[in-house]
């Protein structure tokens, strides 16, 4: 009981605090947020990519995976000028990326998609095989 206690006591006291972004706070904050929060707010809060990328400093794989396009199928797009941002404009906003360094992030990223899609249908198939 004592050993249960102490691991829920650890892990609540090692969960990561996350505020709610938007684009305000952004633009108020340039280049404050870290990329762990930056990572939150992309799957959790409305903010648009486009306020994101002239704001803060991102990584090559946050640009590839979420911000370029919108992501895959414009899942991560707050608006439909989010959609429209392209590889090339990367290193124009993020000076620090070069293209070569985002090209190299949206092959690692369009990898991880794959292995994503083989592990959901090999899960559906094990379901039938049960």
């Amino acid at each position: 009981m004592y050993y249960y206690k102490k691991i829920i006591l650890y892990n609540s006291m090692t969960t990561k605090k996350f505020i709610e972004l938007n684009d305000q706070l952004l633009k108020n904050n340039i280049f404050q947020y870290n990329i762990e929060q930056i990572e939150y707010s992309l799957n959790n809060d409305p903010i648009s990519l486009r306020v994101l990328v002239r704001t803060q400093k991102l990584t090559p794989y946050i640009c590839a995976k979420y911000v370029v396009f919108g992501g895959t199928n414009e899942i991560y797009a707050f608006g439909s000028e989010d959609a429209w941002i392209s590889t090339p404009e990367i290193p124009y906003y993020q000076p620090h990326i070069t293209l070569d360094e985002i090209k190299k992030a949206h092959r690692f990223v369009a990898n991880e998609e794959l292995n994503e899609d083989n592990e959901k249908n090999y899960m559906k198939h094990e379901d039938f095989s049960i």
